[in-house]
């Protein structure tokens, strides 16, 4: 049934299969939750958080880790943002130096404090400041440069294509879409068309991103734009299973069904590896940022959850965890 879609993709020199891509997230797709994702399979591609251009520095980075990352990890494409040339030609050197494999430029993030600044999908309001930047950083770096970007500022300013042809040109290795407009932020419907049209328009490869909720999702998608490859964001939060599930659909297979254990083993993996290598106060609030979209599913989740936001140490959220699920773990041993 899947036999005729893409399972992978080049990147100039680098080979990105599965062609399933987790999609940079700010606040989450730290190494850890990148190590996690890995572990359960499916998954070809691992971001970095956007990082922005001027938090590059050494002593920027001994701060925020957002780039930091482990060989088992590898490929990986670190994200930045900026919207000077210059500045961002510099951290492209200082990424590709720590050993990413790609390097990847938001100009689609719609978040009002980056667009502020002039950065992520403010680039979409003046293409050609966005081609001096695109071109500074294919020049700086040996690694291959990929453009995430949305499909314009709003509705009145649809420019896509023009993007596509132009990054293409720049000498930009690959592009992921995402089929909003910055105005739409995450509202509304991702119109895949528009990745279609992309891939149509440009010869490099064209991975389609937004409102991929389950692996039927994705392979539809996959399957209707003709794009090489799907990028994953806020589903993997709620889903982090959902690599392995596109794997096993495509293979023929009945995608696993996610049960209570599952959940609980994954939930206390995350807080146990947040633990051994950030301080408490951190590794408490990722487990609070992602128990708000994970998708537990279970009578009392909500209550759960409001525990788990008013633990005011890393025990105390273990134990709403364990006391949680343990009633439907137990009674699946005991069934």
């Amino acid at each position: 049934m899947y036999d005729d879609l893409p399972t992978s993709y080049q990147v100039r020199d680098i080979t990105i299969s599965p062609n399933i891509v987790l999609a940079p997230m700010v606040g989450v797709t730290d190494s850890i939750f990148r190590r996690m994702i890995l572990s359960l399979g499916g998954c070809g591609l691992v971001c970095s958080e956007m990082t922005s251009a001027s938090a590059v520095s050494p002593r920027a980075r001994s701060r925020h880790r957002q780039l930091d990352y482990l060989p088992e990890e590898r490929p990986i494409a670190m994200q930045l943002s900026g919207s000077e040339p210059e500045l961002v030609a510099a951290a492209a050197r200082v990424v590709e130096e720590l050993g990413a494999d790609i390097l990847d430029i938001n100009c689609g993030c719609p978040s009002p404090k980056v667009t502020g600044g002039g950065h992520g999908s403010a680039l979409l309001r003046d293409l050609p400041k966005m081609e001096r930047l695109l071109k500074a950083v294919c020049n700086a770096v040996q690694i291959p440069v990929t453009l995430k970007f949305r499909a314009g500022w709003d509705e009145e300013s649809l420019n896509y294509l023009d993007t596509a042809k132009m990054a293409e040109q720049a000498g930009v290795a690959a592009l992921a879409l995402h089929p909003r407009t910055r105005a739409q932020g995450y509202s509304g419907v991702a119109d895949w068309r528009r990745v279609a049209e992309v891939k149509r328009a440009v010869r490099i490869p064209v991975i389609g991103s937004g409102d991929v909720r389950d692996a039927a999702d994705a392979l539809r998608r996959l399957r209707e734009s003709g794009a090489d490859g799907v990028m994953i964001g806020r589903a993997a939060m709620h889903n982090p299973w959902i690599f392995r599930q596109i794997a096993q659909l495509r293979a023929g297979m009945q995608p696993m069904v996610v049960t209570p254990a599952d959940k609980y083993e994954f939930l206390t993996r995350y807080l146990e590896m947040c633990c051994e290598e950030l301080p408490e106060r951190l590794a408490l609030n990722k487990l609070k940022q992602l128990i708000g979209q994970f998708g537990i599913e279970l009578p009392g989740a909500a209550a759960l959850r409001s525990a788990i936001h008013h633990s005011t140490n890393v025990a105390k959220a273990r134990e709403h965890l364990d006391r949680f699920f343990a009633q439907y773990v137990d009674a699946a041993v005991a069934g």
